[in-house]
């Protein structure tokens, strides 16, 4: 990626603001960077106001404009901006041209931190990209300062945000095994343990967060064994304590189920009073009895599903729902392959038959045009149906679910009369029972009979989008 580029079409735009606003320009002194490192620069207040929105604000109120030094320059202190790169961003306002080759990598980071505070938007999305495609390397090394620099406003820093999540899901080892992962705050720390596509074992995150945790008390840091984490056997109750008030907003982010048992006794049992009873006894029966698993936290992280219409973690949570009907012991996962999307292949019933029939067991979404998602499972797939495999069609299931609200409110309905789960006539794309969901184009119909409920709240709906899914056990 070239290190210098130019942005000649948005200084022009930006110029031609001065034809109508014709104030008188005045000298702005720009103090930027914090001690020692502090330097001065002096800047049109014009230029200034129609290139950064931020500048604009800030000439417009009376006391920064009365705020004159001795030379009767207008004075503004930036101690956020780094003074190395400001230069940088100075000949960009004045020039368009971004000339990026005087800076390493953070030095390139803290430009970014300046620009966003002057709202140059253009200028950072570059950034972002430039960074991204050419010190890929340096950022991985760097995840936590670039994540902790970012965190207030990660929404204007959305490419270099996503990007670190998803190498750090690809390979969380790569995070986890940094001197100062400790150092991330716990908005982001949350964020990065409830990502669905952590490639890794369970227990390594479990590792993490107990890491973490540990680390954000002194208190408790003291009494930790550094050579056995896990080794809690001069611990108090008032400890505990203290660590069960940090870990407590994460625990829903560890799928226990996906811990073995010799994992389980010697890393999870040592912290057992940091969880609740009920969440310590449900593993506990599990890995001696093989119970069924009642939490939400059911199966291994899904990781990606290529969908328009749902996340990895809602994904997760019909995951539980396939694998409750087939009752699969742990470590068993189920992966997804799209087989047709309406918006992509067309809302027509052929199209849908040609790319799903006899292509085995499926998952069907379906967007309402109100946001609303229902869908529906098959646990044969579709094809010409045999009266004799009647109990297979047991395992059919519906769901719904609002997108807007908890995953735990999604609402699923069995089949009552499994002969009848699914009706493979080619006259529709989807159809559930006799009439508990039929699919025409962009159109829907629910009538309850052999479904135990009805899974909208209404006869007829409008249809956004529909995808098909193939589903394997692996």
């Amino acid at each position: 990626m070239n290190s210098v580029t130019e942005f000649y079409r948005t200084l022009s735009n930006d110029l031609q603001k001065l034809i109508v606003d014709v104030n008188e320009s005045k000298i702005f002194n720009i103090k930027v960077g914090k001690h020692p490192h502090v330097e001065n620069f002096r800047a049109h207040s014009n230029i200034l106001m129609v290139r950064s929105p931020y500048f604009k604000d800030k000439l417009s109120t009376q006391a920064i404009i009365d705020s004159v030094d001795e030379n009767n320059m207008i004075v503004d202190i930036i101690q956020e901006i780094d003074a190395e790169s400001f230069p940088v961003i100075l000949r960009y306002i004045y020039t368009g041209v971004a000339d990026l080759s005087t800076l390493d990598a953070q030095g390139l980071l803290n430009m970014l931190i300046g620009v966003n505070i002057l709202q140059l938007e253009e200028l950072s999305y570059h950034l972002q990209d430039y960074l991204i495609n050419k010190y890929s390397n340096w950022i991985q090394q760097n995840y936590v300062q670039i994540l902790s620099k970012i965190s207030k406003n990660q929404e204007n820093f959305a490419k270099i945000s996503f990007y670190c999540f998803e190498k750090i899901g690809e390979n969380p080892i790569s995070l986890f095994s940094l001197k100062d992962f400790t150092k991330l705050n716990d908005d982001i720390f949350y964020i990065i343990l409830d990502q669905e596509t952590l490639q890794c074992d369970e227990v390594i995150v479990w590792e993490a967060l107990i890491k973490w945790s540990i680390d954000q008390s002194p208190n408790i840091k003291e009494k930790s064994n550094n050579d056995d984490i896990f080794n809690t056997s001069n611990w108090n109750d008032e400890t505990f304590d203290k660590l069960k008030n940090i870990v407590d907003k994460f625990i829903p982010c560890i799928h226990f189920f996906e811990i073995s048992s010799s994992d389980f006794y010697g890393k999870i049992r040592p912290y057992r009073k940091i969880l609740s009873p009920e969440t310590y006894e449900e593993i506990l029966a599990y890995h001696m009895k093989e119970t069924k698993r009642k939490s939400t936290k059911l199966w291994p992280r899904l990781g990606k599903i290529d969908s328009e219409i749902i996340k990895s973690k809602q994904a997760t949570s019909i995951t539980n729902l396939i694998g409750n009907h087939y009752s699969l012991q742990n470590k068993k996962k189920i992966s997804f392959s799209l087989l047709y999307r309406a918006n992509r292949d067309g809302f027509n019933p052929g199209i849908f038959r040609n790319q799903c029939n006899d292509q085995g067991s499926s998952l069907a979404l379906i967007k309402l045009d109100n946001g609303k998602v229902i869908g529906g499972y098959n646990p044969l797939g579709w094809m010409k149906i045999d009266p004799k495999d009647k109990n297979d069609y047991s395992k059919s299931f519906l769901f719904s679910f609002d997108p807007n609200l908890d995953i735990r409110s999604m609402k699923c309905v069995s089949v009552k009369t499994p002969i009848f789960a699914f009706n493979n006539q080619n006259q529709q794309a989807l159809h559930f029972g006799t009439s508990d969901l039929i699919i025409n184009g962009k159109t829907g119909t629910c009538i309850v009979k052999d479904f135990q409920n009805p899974i909208v709240n209404t006869r007829n709906f409008n249809i956004d989008n529909i995808e098909v899914f193939a589903d394997e056990i692996i």
